[in-house]
């Protein structure tokens, strides 16, 4: 089974800051916060199953650590704007595989995955100081695909769970649990309708 999530954000003590809702489910201190998280996910996920992690996996602490508690083996790293080491430190912490995008075949639709959402469209851009778009350079082009993202985070008013073919599986909208296979399937489907 394929599960999908991002933006965990282990070991970085603003995230509870930043997401106060984190606060609420996952606890009031960062350890207690990354416990929870870890039990979460490992609820969610067997041994055998494929785990992508699409970015801002650990910003403090021990990659390796964080990546040693979670208990499936084929856990894949699409690199995010927190995810600062090199590429083979990663593969050295155990990630089956680390890349920047990754693209699936999910529900017979070709689906991109990658951390950062879809840029707006240029004409949304036309005026600057009315579409303030950060990370520009690093999102990605919207040529009619799905795509599943994290990045933006519950704080931002812009953002929704579901949007056109952009499916945002960061944990901060989805109770903070990863999404399997068979849930995007579902949202692709009924989008489908």
């Amino acid at each position: 089974m394929l599960h999908v999530f991002s933006d965990p954000h282990f070991g970085h003590p603003n995230i509870l800051k930043y997401e106060p809702q984190r606060q609420k489910i996952l606890g009031k201190t960062i350890e207690d916060h990354d416990r929870v998280l870890l039990q979460r996910i490992n609820f969610k996920i067997q041994p055998n199953d494929t785990l992508i992690c699409l970015g801002d996996f650990c910003l403090q602490g021990s990659v390796r650590h964080y990546r040693e508690q979670i208990k499936c083996r084929n856990l894949i790293l699409i690199l995010g704007n927190h995810d600062k080491h090199s590429v083979p430190f990663y593969y050295k912490c155990g990630f089956s595989c680390v890349c920047y995008e990754l693209v699936l075949k999910i529900a017979r639709e070709h689906v991109r995955l990658r951390h950062h959402p879809y840029r707006k469209p240029w004409y949304k851009t036309a005026f600057p100081w009315q579409w303030r778009e950060r990370d520009r350079a690093k999102r990605p082009v919207n040529h009619g695909h799905w795509l599943l993202c994290g990045h933006t985070h519950s704080g931002s008013q812009q953002t929704k769970r579901v949007t056109d073919k952009q499916i945002n599986v960061g944990l901060d909208f989805n109770n903070y649990y990863p999404l399997a296979q068979r849930e995007i399937e579902s949202i692709i489907a009924k989008a489908g309708n």
